[in-house]
C-alpha cells in the first residue's frame, strides 16, 4: 500500500466514524427528549449509510425532528442541535486518550502507525465538525 492510499484510508474510516456519531447524537438526545421522529426514521444507529446523502459527496441528511414532541420545544430543539457538537468533543477525547496510550506503549509497526493516523484524523475531524 502506498504512503498516499494508506493517508487516503485512515481519512475515509475518519470520516465514516465522525459524521455518523455527530447525527447520531442529534437523533439520541431528540429521542431522550420525547421525540421519536429520528428513531422512528432509523436515524439512531452509528450506521453511515443511514446517515450519509448519496447526492452529496461527504456530508450528512440532517436528522428529522418534531418540536411539538418535546416538553419545552424551545429547549428541546437547543439541546438537540447541542448534542450532535458534544457527542463529536466526546469522540475527540476518547480517541486523544487512546492515541497517547497507543503512542507510549503500542509497539511501532504499520498497524500501530495506521491506528494512529487514523485517531489523529478522528481528532481533527470531529473538533472541526463540533
Amino acid at each position: 500500500m502506498t504512503p498516499r492510499m494508506f493517508y487516503t484510508l485512515a481519512r475515509v474510516l475518519a470520516a465514516l466514524t465522525v459524521i455518523p456519531f455527530h447525527e447520531a447524537g442529534h437523533a439520541l438526545a431528540a429521542w431522550l427528549l420525547g421525540d421519536p421522529t429520528a428513531k422512528q426514521q432509523g436515524r439512531l444507529s452509528l450506521n453511515p449509510f443511514r446517515h450519509f446523502d448519496l447526492l452529496g459527496v461527504g456530508w450528512a441528511k440532517p436528522v428529522s425532528t418534531d418540536p411539538r414532541n418535546f416538553k419545552n420545544p424551545k429547549q428541546g430543539m437547543a439541546l438537540t442541535a447541542l448534542a450532535g457538537p458534544v457527542a463529536n468533543l466526546i469522540l475527540a477525547y476518547l480517541a486523544m486518550v487512546v492515541w497517547k496510550l497507543l503512542y507510549y506503549w503500542a509497539p511501532v509497526n504499520d498497524a500501530t502507525i495506521f491506528l494512529a493516523l487514523f485517531l489523529q484524523y478522528l481528532v481533527y475531524l470531529d473538533v472541526s465538525l463540533a
